[in-house]
């Protein structure tokens, strides 16, 4: 678990006048007991919950969800804390709900500031899986849509597609859905002032926007089922109630592998010895099969006496020349074998008594030279 903070500041001023800390869980659930740190009994009512999508992946969005609002649920089934403060929690975030005020519409603004407002009821999915807290589910890397347009052949009807199921979502949570790219800064300053404004009920007057489909930014208390109806339209080839993971698949892997292969080195005594072994072999064996046999064919056509025979078999018997050079060769790298410390008296057994003296230098620039001629 990582550990960071916000400085939080005046809308309107630059004093700091609160630090909010932040921590950070990795992709794993089996993290859910350092839960028990951050996420407490009293640290409930003034906690913001929220959860990280990878966009440039939505084919895993739905699941994720689905995983980590359980562990968070798990948590906190397992605080103690009484049914009745559990209520007023679940009743507070449903008042928050109802008292949601768009900006842009005036008529809600006027009705706000009326203290005998009459909250209207919820939809039957609105809030129905009610934490007692806030969750704030934030659609990172929104800016690689445009790759799964160039790569996945993406239309709008698969983002409004996924925008819809990730919107229901929210509407049972009563979350908060927010598209942003630190890449592109889309949405980064919103959702900073949003978690302040839900931590420390500072003022808050963005909109919503669903327009743009990579900075979407839906609040708790906007939506509904007939603003996500909307999205509807655009979809031709696509029903809204469709599985999710049987329209949005993770696509097969179009680049090909370039990872590097590990070459690993053959060790020096295995090395010596490969060569030690063709090097001891007599030159009748070491020529390749077909020759002999070639010259066979040829002795047997050739009428009268065999001179042609006779001219093969020079050329494959070995020169004097060659066969000492491998000779010394084969010494040569016999005495790399004996010099190379093999553990103590071991190594002295392989070069004992009855071992070939060491070829000098010279002899085997000589055996070198001679080989070359031949």
């Amino acid at each position: 678990m990582e550990y960071m903070y916000l400085d939080v500041k005046y809308e309107d001023f630059d004093d700091i006048f609160a630090r909010l800390g932040v921590w950070i869980l990795d992709g794993d659930e089996r993290y859910q007991p350092l839960l028990n740190y951050c996420l407490k009994e009293k640290s409930v009512e003034h906690s913001v919950a929220m959860i990280v999508l990878d966009m440039s992946k939505p084919w895993t969005a739905i699941q994720a969800l689905e995983r980590w609002t359980k562990v968070l649920r798990d948590h906190l089934d397992s605080l103690k804390i009484s049914p009745k403060e559990r209520k007023e929690q679940e009743e507070q975030q449903v008042k928050f709900f109802q008292q949601y005020a768009d900006p842009e519409d005036t008529t809600q603004v006027n009705q706000a500031a009326d203290e005998e407002k009459v909250l209207l009821p919820l939809g039957e999915t609105v809030l129905s899986e009610n934490l007692g807290l806030p969750l704030i589910v934030v659609g990172a890397k929104a800016d690689g849509f445009s790759q799964l347009v160039k790569e996945n052949d993406y239309h709008d009807e698969h983002f409004d597609f996924i925008q819809q199921h990730l919107r229901k979502f929210c509407l049972r949570f009563g979350a908060t859905l927010v598209y942003a790219s630190s890449k592109d800064g889309h949405n980064c300053d919103v959702l900073y002032r949003y978690i302040v404004h839900r931590a420390y009920d500072q003022p808050f007057n963005t909109p919503a926007s669903v327009v743009d489909r990579d900075a979407v930014f839906v609040p708790a208390g906007w939506d509904n089922e007939k603003k996500i109806s909307i999205l509807y339209e655009h979809m031709s080839s696509m029903n809204p109630d469709d599985v999710y993971e049987e329209r949005i698949v993770e696509p097969l892997s179009r680049k090909p592998n370039h990872e590097q292969t590990l070459i690993s080195a053959e060790e020096d005594q295995i090395f010596l010895l490969r060569q030690q072994a063709h090097l001891g072999k007599p030159a009748a064996q070491a020529a390749p099969a077909s020759r002999p046999a070639e010259s066979a064919i040829k002795t047997q056509r050739s009428p009268g006496p065999d001179r042609r025979a006779s001219t093969t078999a020079k050329k494959d018997a070995p020169k004097p020349g060659a066969q000492a050079g491998e000779t010394v060769l084969a010494s040569f790298f016999q005495s790399l074998l004996q010099k190379k410390p093999a553990g103590g008296a071991a190594g002295r057994a392989a070069g004992g008594a009855g071992a070939n003296p060491a070829p000098s230098q010279a002899d085997v620039k000589a055996a070198f030279q001679s080989m070359k001629k031949s």
